[in-house]
């Protein structure tokens, strides 16, 4: 079998992980399931993309939950809401 090998960045091999994980596949099926599609110029639709939305809102959700726990972790989670309009403000200010 031929062997085909490529060094992305950093960031694009973690969504790469990231994608084959959430599908539930090795990562080399899911590369080349990927490859193949591409090579067929396949766009998911219908349901397989219901699924890929589904899955991404499921990370979402995980991930908010994660900053919760840090924020609380750290007692964050008790600023009032116009002390975090005033930060927001300030940096904007800063930044232009």
């Amino acid at each position: 079998m031929p062997t085909l090998s490529f060094h992305p960045p950093a960031g694009t091999a973690r969504k790469i992980r990231l994608a084959a994980r959430k599908r539930g596949i090795p990562m080399s099926r899911f590369l080349r399931e990927t490859a193949d599609r591409a090579a067929a110029d396949e766009t998911v639709r219908g349901l397989g993309r219901e699924l890929e939305k589904l899955a991404i809102d499921s990370m979402a959700i995980v991930s908010l939950d994660h900053i919760r726990a840090r924020a609380a972790a750290t007692g964050l989670d008790k600023v009032p809401p116009p002390k975090i309009t005033a930060v927001i403000k300030a940096t904007r200010r800063a930044r232009a």
